[in-house]
């Protein structure tokens, strides 16, 4: 991973063989940053609220 700050760097990639790039960007925001697995929130509280909702199934479902 590669984090550029506002003040707007550059940097270069090469590869040896195909490959595949994601550049996402955008504003920050300010605020505290929580991560567990895929899940990414605010807070602890916000992130076991997620996993219940997760295991409740409130998150819907997706069909193989």
């Amino acid at each position: 991973m590669l984090v550029l700050d506002a003040a707007g760097q550059e940097f270069s990639i090469e590869a040896n063989s195909d490959a595949s790039v994601l550049l996402l960007s955008g504003e920050p925001i300010d605020e505290p940053i929580v991560g567990y697995g895929p899940f990414v929130m605010n807070s602890e509280g916000e992130i076991k609220q997620a996993i219940a909702d997760f295991n409740s199934g409130r998150f819907g479902e997706m069909t193989p």
